[in-house]
């Protein structure tokens, strides 16, 4: 088991365990990216029931046992460890890819248009086409909220 303290926790140190606990187990065979997925959306449902029945849930989750903060845990853990899996079964370095998306996000979102909105997202999005389609007046009428 790993113990707190005992090393940092990476994407690649996650890839190379599953890679070595699937090797072990001769599991490579059934690792295509096909199955890998299908795996992740099962789990990812599973994550989801722990929520279905609760309504909104705050941050923090104040309100919850000990057993249930472990058993979420587990299920956010499968959930990581296939998409870590699928993602190297496609030879897509994860950790790039993420850091990329944020890049690309600040880019699509810019924080001038995001301080505009008032309460919606839709609203940063109506603003931002608005400015991508040329009309930057179009913007502002976010800007009284």
């Amino acid at each position: 088991m790993v113990k707190e303290g005992d090393q940092s926790v990476t994407l690649g140190l996650l890839k190379q365990k599953m890679a070595d606990f699937a090797r072990e187990r001769n599991w490579d065979q059934f690792h295509s990216p096909r199955n890998l997925l299908l795996a992740l959306v099962g789990e990812v449902g599973e994550l989801s029931e722990i929520f279905q029945w609760k309504g909104e849930v705050p941050k923090g989750l104040p309100d919850w046992k000990e057993e249930e903060r472990v058993h979420l845990g587990e299920e956010l853990s499968d959930v990581l460890l296939y998409l870590v899996q699928l993602s190297d079964a496609c030879g897509i370095d994860l950790g790039r890819a993420a850091l990329r998306k944020v890049e690309l996000n600040a880019l699509k979102y810019p924080v001038s248009l995001s301080k505009l909105a008032s309460t919606k997202n839709q609203e940063v999005i109506t603003a931002k086409t608005l400015v991508d389609n040329g009309d930057a007046t179009g913007a502002v009428v976010a800007e009284s909220g």
